[in-house]
């Protein structure tokens, strides 16, 4: 098989320093240029438990993608995404609505889907293109949960949002140090307008590994790579 790995580890915490939570992933870069993500997250407080299966083509740009939600040790829901250039579709099942069968009809394959891992976010500047301007915005999207936390559905939400560019930072964590690049989400104008101010540090490489995070007032979360292992 010809295959590269990536196995690593994200700590949540507040600004003070309490571990809040944490994100076990594995990354696989296939021969054929896709990338499959397997997320397992831990939110402590909030009882939620959420385990995320994604793959993006070569532009990363999604191609299918399983998510189940646990919290506080109670069934929320399970979907199945998959992304074409027609369509895109979903097939869930919640506590809350029950069998839900969803089709939306695109132009093209959509950008971006958000799970809600760190690590998938990271992902989402896979729309990004380093050849400027510094300030992209993407209304060919979706996004299985509205809430802050994604613990809801999962279902197919459509998503608008935008990127900032802030250059390539050498970043500092448990794992390691890191040359990065610093994304701004820009989220005033989108489904999610409210949502804190939020940035993300990635790999300056194709993997776009999360290695650092940061939500804003007034949630005040920091995300670390606190391990990272290649295989």
């Amino acid at each position: 098989m010809h295959h590269e790995t990536l196995r690593g580890r994200l700590v949540y915490r507040h600004l003070s320093g309490a571990e809040r939570g944490r994100e076990r992933f594995t990354m696989t870069a296939h021969a054929d240029g896709t990338h499959t993500l397997r997320a397992n997250c831990e939110i402590d407080l909030e009882g939620l438990l959420r385990d995320v299966v994604y793959t993006v083509n070569q532009q990363f740009r999604p191609v299918d993608a399983f998510v189940r939600l646990t919290l506080r040790e109670r069934f929320l829901g399970s979907g199945w995404f998959l992304f074409t250039d027609r369509e895109a579709s979903c097939e869930s099942y919640t506590a809350a609505e029950g069998r839900v069968s969803q089709r939306v009809a695109v132009s093209e394959r959509p950008l971006v889907f958000g799970t809600h891992p760190i690590t998938a976010d990271a992902w989402l500047t896979g729309a990004f293109s380093l050849k400027g301007p510094t300030q992209q915005f993407f209304t060919n999207g979706f996004i299985s949960s509205y809430a802050f936390n994604g613990a809801s559905g999962p279902l197919l939400h459509p998503i608008r949002f935008g990127l900032e560019f802030l250059g390539v930072e050498s970043v500092n964590v448990g794992a390691g140090s890191f040359d990065c690049r610093r994304f701004r989400f820009l989220l005033d104008d989108s489904e999610v307008a409210g949502h804190p101010p939020y940035e993300v540090w990635t790999t300056d490489d194709d993997a776009r590994v999360c290695v650092k995070a940061w939500v804003g007032a007034p949630r005040d979360y920091v995300y670390e790579l606190t391990d990272l292992e290649r295989t």
